[in-house]
Parts: structure tokens; sequence; C-alpha cells
């Protein structure tokens, strides 16, 4: 298992901030009427469906300032079943139905996105080195978690901003002569810091980039036999060590295992994030 870092404390309570300002408006008016101010509950999170937990870790947040106590009983990353609690919650009444809806909504969505990462990490051969990636595909506003999500799920965050490393894509190479032009004129302005990507799709695209300098080539939306050839090509030109190699488009779980046994160092997918299903969570008051 990977390890998962932790979310940067400062901008995940801005975020949950600004997302119970939405929910809440001048407040949940049903709960306002019908509930005392010393109304105490105690509540119960948890999971109706086998899944891998995300998002655990903001239950606290969520819940706390409110003036509630949470004891989580699962922690993210980990495997649950169904019916199996995520966390106890006591505290005042109206706090509680307050956030719930956030509070699910988000694990919902994140347990989604790390259960479907783990199960493209399970298609993955054990003697493979092959990483499962996400992509950018995420929704505006919510890519920390939505990333975080797919680290709980065992795969590899990819870039979590366009600052974090060089992609050339087809779009930027328009304006150059050739791969190598677009790569020189980045190393002559870029930091030793970052890495350089380059998006290609046909052979003697890869066998440029490599010799002309990339740290990471893409192969985008190549069928199996022709990864295979790149990375003889690559192997042939004794290139092959000095790049890591990406795969990406095209691929899904029905075509995951036959891709990751082809020996590349990363398979990435956008459909970690944006083809995901929800996990069914509820909280219930059991006091």
């Amino acid at each position: 298992m990977r390890k998962i870092l932790p979310l940067p404390q400062v901008l995940v309570r801005e975020m949950l901030f600004n997302f119970m300002i939405e929910d809440e408006g001048y407040g949940d008016i049903t709960s306002e009427i019908l509930f005392p101010e010393e109304k105490q509950a105690e509540a119960r999170i948890f999971t109706r469906e086998a899944c891998i937990l995300s998002g655990a870790v903001l239950l606290p947040e969520i819940f706390e300032p409110g003036g509630c106590n949470v004891t989580l009983k699962a922690k993210d990353g980990e495997q649950l079943k169904k019916n199996q609690d995520i966390a106890i919650i006591y505290g005042p009444m109206k706090k509680i139905l307050l956030r719930e809806r956030v509070a699910l909504n988000l694990l919902s969505r994140m347990s989604g996105i790390a259960t479907k990462t783990w199960s493209f990490v399970q298609m993955v051969p054990e003697d493979s080195h092959t990483v499962i990636a996400a992509t950018r595909k995420t929704t505006p506003g919510l890519r920390l978690l939505e990333k975080y999500a797919v680290a709980c799920g065992g795969g590899d965050t990819h870039r979590l901003r366009l600052d974090d490393m060089v992609l050339i894509k087809d779009n930027h190479r328009v304006l150059f002569k050739s791969i190598s032009e677009a790569i020189k004129v980045l190393k002559e302005n870029l930091s030793f810091s970052k890495k350089i990507e380059v998006e290609v799709e046909d052979i003697p695209s890869a066998i440029e980039a490599a010799k002309a300098g990339a740290d990471i080539i893409m192969l985008d939306n190549m069928k199996p036999k022709e990864v295979i050839a790149a990375l003889k090509a690559l192997e042939k030109e004794g290139l092959r060590k000095n790049v890591l190699i990406e795969l990406s488009g095209g691929i899904t779980r029905e075509n995951l295992r036959e891709y990751a046994n082809l020996g590349a160092d990363i398979i990435s997918s956008g459909a970690l994030t944006h083809s995901f299903k929800s996990i069914d969570l509820s909280l219930d008051i059991i006091k």
C-alpha cells in the first residue's frame, strides 16, 4: 500500500468552511424549530456497502467546530465491510444534522474514487512495478480531495497542478518544428527541479523525446502491440533506462491487466476521478 500523505490542514479548513456556508445558508430551519439548543445526541456514520474508505480525516474538521466530539472507527485507505462504522459523533443534535449532508456527500464521493482506484490497482500483477495514476480530469474545487482519494485507493496522484511538472501535449507542439526544439526551449528556461514529460502518438516521436532529454514519455492511445513495439525500439536505441513510460488513453478495467503486463512504469486513467460510483453511506441518530 502506498503511503497516504496528509491533507494540508489550512486549505482543507478553508474548503470545508465554504462548503458549509453553501449548504447551511442562514441555518437549518427544520432543526431550529424542532429541537431545543440543549438537546444532545449520538450518531453513527457507517457504510451500506463494502468500500475503500476516504475522507474520514475530514469528519473532525466538519463536526468539532460545532461543539461535537468525533471518534473515528476506521481509517482512510481501510477496506470496509457493509454496515461497518466509520465514526461515532456526540454533541448538539442541531449541529450534527446541520453538517450531516456535507460530511456524507464528501465521504461518499471520495470513497467511491478510492474504491475505483483500488479496483484498478488490484488488476496489476503482483510482480509488476507498474503504478496506477490519476489525471487532471477532476472536479474544479474538489481536486485536492479527489486526488487524496486516489492515494487512499493505492494510486498515484500524478500532477496536482499545472506547475508540478512539464507535460508537452499536441497543442503545445503546434508552434514548434519538433519535439526536440520544444524540449530545448524548456531546458533553457526551466528549473532543474521540474521533470519534463512528453505525450507522443508514435514510435519515432517517442525516440525523439527520449534523445532530447525527456524524463517521462506518455504513449497516448496506443494498442498493446504498439506499446510493445515502442518499448523494444527504445531498448534498441539504449534509451529505455533513461525514461519512465506512461500509458494513457483507452485503458479500461477490462483491458488493464493486459496493459499492466507490458512493462510500462505508469498507467494513468481519468476514469478514476470522473467515472466512479459514489459509495452509499449513512448517518443515523442512535441516542
